[in-house]
């Protein structure tokens, strides 16, 4: 569904993302985790046509989409959630949900008012509630259904549990199980390795703007490396 190919992108003479290659298969759930500064918001960033890459190539259902306008990407079928939510605060909840449908540009929709409501549904008792009043987490929930309404072919999260009370972040991540077992394929970087996984089939370690290791989740969860270098250092950073 994606490949990515010796991605790079840079902040004028800074270097964010270095030679990395991923790859994503339909109805997986893929986890890229790292240290702070490593460049994973950066990668996910250049995938959705935010950044433009300085090398490599983006692949997405065997289309070059390499260098794509964001809106492009996101009419493709590839939502991202960003970091930070970006809900637009003076809009309603459900004005919110109903502008994520400007990505189909006549595609079919795979999620509905209904179905989102259903996934999270305190959004439903808030529908007539300004974004911008909503909870960090109920903003979160925002987010995501924002992005369902797109009709997302891939699902890109960028950190969806940063800041979040551990309740919450546990209701997030059932609603994307859910999502998961449903069928849809996402591709998540989490600041809580344990947590991601835990929730995921395959994982990526990103280190200095490179992807350095690669293997199914549960192998890397008790790999002696990652528990010694990495999940540690990820999981106390604030």
């Amino acid at each position: 569904m994606l490949i990515l190919d010796g991605l790079a992108t840079s902040y004028g003479r800074i270097q964010a993302v270095r030679h990395a290659s991923l790859h994503v298969e339909p109805g997986e759930l893929i986890a890229l985790i790292g240290p702070n500064g490593a460049g994973k918001s950066s990668l996910l960033n250049t995938i959705s046509g935010l950044l433009k890459p300085v090398a490599g190539s983006v692949r997405f259902f065997d289309q070059d989409i390499t260098g794509w306008r964001a809106d492009q990407v996101a009419r493709a079928g590839l939502l991202q959630v960003p970091e930070g939510r970006q809900v637009l605060g003076p809009l309603t909840v459900e004005e919110n949900l109903l502008l994520g449908r400007q990505a189909l540009a006549g595609r079919k929709p795979n999620h509905q008012l209904a179905d989102v409501y259903a996934l999270f549904p305190i959004l439903r008792e808030r529908h007539r509630q300004k974004a911008g009043t909503l909870s960090g987490g109920e903003q979160q929930m925002l987010a995501i259904g924002r992005a369902l309404m797109g009709g997302p072919r891939l699902l890109i999260l960028d950190e969806p549990s940063l800041g979040l009370a551990p309740i919450i972040v546990n209701q997030v991540f059932e609603a994307l199980q859910t999502l998961r077992h449903s069928g849809l394929t996402i591709l998540l970087v989490e600041q809580n390795a344990s947590l991601a996984l835990a929730s995921s089939n395959r994982a990526y370690v990103m280190e200095h703007g490179r992807t350095v290791l690669e293997g199914p989740s549960e192998s890397l969860r008790h790999d002696p490396r990652i528990i010694r270098h990495y999940l540690p250092s990820i999981e106390t950073t604030p």
